[in-house]
């Protein structure tokens, strides 16, 4: 068959188009091969990464609190096995019902019930909430016995802080709790505020653990989680992240087990009030090493559990502590200032001196002191008769101190005060410290700021001050500080933290307190006086064991309260307990070669020689027996060595 001319140019062209649509679909294939050789090979490791990321995640592992130790190594903060309970929202089906479930084996408050419902609202559905901690074994138990019938509901193991001691160190460590949202508004970065929300972390919130708790808390871990599309944890990665680092450990300089014999011995009756008046023990005390500003003890009774507060303290409780007239929230060693009565006296034999008046000087008490047209009385009715300097400090007669501030400036009794370490803070890291107030032109003139015609100071204020009355306060601390710089003459600063870290704190040097050392061995000898010869403070002897330095004081917390039928002033068995006056007493020993020095002061407790001075008397007669800062007898803990250890400690998981 012959073919067309034409037919042959259509076939031309046929071949060329193919050729181009080969050569197209050639390019294109080729493309499309060089992209996934692209994706496949030269890119791999960056697209696998990406897609790890979509995979994977971090959760955060919540590290363990560093430990506080006592001098000795004896732990008085650690981490403990702890029981929780948490709840998965998007598990329940209904978190009301699932709550309703979990309190027939575990009770909840209703700000425990309110605060669940409003983390649900929240976070998200799959993300854990801690609904309680704590729990008994047998509510643990209950819980994974009875898993079918607790959607949502889970049972955890962690640790929790634990304070063994209880409320004998409280005020010394503090106590910690959960974050709260000024907390999470305060953090610096979204980081912690991440750990500020996992299950179990703990911030310190009082005492040391809130000043050191930069230090105490540690360093996160991460730990590689493998997430479905919707975020919620498929599986835990093994060898993907990194181990959390736990906190600093921190060592104290006090001694607990003279802590809670000093706790003991201020709760106990020491008769000084008959059986049918009604009293409570409200008081404190404080013991320091004069050689190197060590506080051996710190005590305030009555005092709170801390360990209340590390699982969430219930309503009532905290309603409870604080009414209680016994102020269990106060830190009365450092919070508490009071006027310190006669025991303010070594300032004003002191300050005489110092103005030349000498120890031998003799004035006449017979009861009372008139002073422009006041009677100003004694605390013995019958007067002392005449008395130098040291007889006077042996049975604190008032009046002695009446004639001797008609001849003081109230500048000159303050210097010495301050010198001798009142009026001051000590930074000890416990927080709350009051500075309490020593009364001078300077002082007078700020606080009547308002109204000038009040600011002159008269002579008359001067004599309260003289016998630690009228505006003079202190704090049992500053006291203690007080009897240890009388003791050595050196200007001790007291201190509460030993070791930070790998870090030994080594006690500091003092300088001398500036003034005449014969002046302070009047003052000695008067101490010594009150306590060893008959003095105000003769029941609280230590012969012949020890001698013991001492003074007492009584200070009056209101007017004298007077009869409204027949005018007689009320004794302190009459009036009711916050109207009684309080009790103190400060000393140190032994007298010949001081070393401890203490303050302890009973609130209401009525007269420093029935109340505060036989309390101190066996609280110094353990720490004399014991001598903690002998360190040939006592091996200091430091960094390195092994504390004692409730148990085995590993760190929580927190949720991602």
């Amino acid at each position: 068959m012959r073919v067309e001319p034409f037919d042959t140019q259509r076939a031309m062209i046929f071949n060329r188009r193919a050729l181009i649509v080969a050569g197209g679909a050639f390019g294109l294939f080729g493309g499309v091969g060089a992209r996934l050789y692209h994706l496949q090979v030269r890119a791999h490791d960056d697209y696998a990464a990406l897609a790890d990321d979509n995979q994977f995640n971090q959760r955060v592992v919540v590290p363990l609190r560093g430990e506080i130790l006592d001098r000795y190594g004896h732990l008085v903060a650690t981490n403990a096995q702890d029981f929780r309970v948490v709840l998965i929202p998007e598990r329940t089906g209904s978190v009301a019902q699932s709550l309703a479930r979990l309190e027939q084996i575990v009770p909840l408050t209703e700000a425990q019930r309110a605060r669940v419902l409003r983390d649900v609202q929240r976070q998200t559905a799959f993300t854990p909430i801690q609904v309680a901690q704590g729990l008994t074994w047998d509510q643990f138990a209950a819980i994974n016995y009875r898993a079918d019938e607790l959607p949502g509901i889970q049972p955890e193991v962690g640790m929790a802080r634990s304070y063994p001691d209880a409320g004998a160190v409280a005020f010394v460590t503090g106590y910690v709790g959960s974050a709260t949202d000024r907390d999470l508004e305060a953090a610096p970065d979204e980081e912690t505020k991440l750990l500020y929300r996992q299950p179990g972390f703990k911030l310190g919130k009082a005492g040391l653990e809130h000043t050191f708790d930069d230090g105490l808390r540690g360093e996160q871990g991460s730990m590689t989680v493998q997430v479905n599309a919707h975020g919620r944890v498929i599986e835990e990665i093994a060898n993907k992240g990194h181990a959390p680092a736990q906190g600093e450990s921190l060592g104290l300089t006090i001694d607990t087990e003279l802590q809670r014999h000093t706790l003991e011995v201020l709760g106990r009756d020491y008769g000084e009030y008959p059986e049918d008046v009604e009293h409570h023990t409200s008081a404190s005390a404080v013991v320091i090493d004069a050689w190197t500003g060590d506080v051996v003890v710190m005590a305030s009774a009555p005092a709170y559990d801390p360990n209340d507060f590390t699982s969430g303290i219930p309503a009532s409780l905290w309603r409870d502590l604080n009414a209680s007239p016994l102020k269990p929230l106060l830190n009365k060693p450092v919070a508490g200032a009071y006027p310190p009565g006669s025991t303010f006296k070594t300032i004003t034999a002191i300050a005489a001196q110092e103005a030349g008046i000498a120890p031998s000087t003799r004035f006449h008490c017979s009861g009372v002191f008139n002073f422009a047209g006041n009677p100003f009385r004694c605390w013995k009715r019958g007067g002392h008769g005449s008395l130098a300097m040291e007889d006077s400090l042996k049975h604190s007669c008032d009046v002695y101190y009446f004639n001797l501030a008609t001849k003081l400036d109230i500048d000159h009794i303050a210097d010495v005060a301050r010198r001798y370490g009142l009026g001051q803070t000590y930074d000890l890291g416990i927080g709350a410290e009051a500075k309490g107030t020593i009364p001078d032109r300077a002082w007078k003139a700020a606080y009547y700021r308002s109204t000038p015609a009040n600011q002159k100071w008269f002579a008359g204020e001067t004599l309260s001050v003289a016998i630690g009355q009228g505006a003079v306060t202190a704090t049992p601390l500053q006291l203690a500080v007080m009897a240890a710089r009388l003791a050595t003459g050196n200007a001790v600063t007291p201190r509460l933290v030993r070791t930070e870290g790998e870090e030994v704190i080594a006690p500091p040097s003092f300088a001398r307190v500036s003034g005449d050392t014969d002046d302070l061995d009047v003052v000695r000898a008067g101490m010594n006086a009150v306590v060893n010869e008959w003095g105000t403070a003769a029941r609280s002897s230590l012969q012949p064991d020890w001698m013991m330095a001492g003074k007492t004081g009584t200070s009056q917390v209101r007017s004298l309260t007077r009869d409204p039928v027949t005018g007689r002033v009320l004794s302190n068995d009459e009036l009711p307990w916050s109207h009684r006056d309080h009790a103190l007493f400060v000393c140190f020993a032994p007298y010949d070669s001081p070393r401890y020095a203490a303050a302890v002061v009973v609130e209401h407790g009525g007269s420093g020689s029935k109340s505060a001075g036989p309390r101190a008397r066996d609280i110094m007669r353990a720490v004399l027996e014991k001598d903690p800062g002998n360190t040939d007898r006592h091996r200091l803990w430091r960094p390195g060595m092994k504390p004692l250890r409730p148990g085995l400690q590993t760190a929580s998981l927190g949720a991602f």
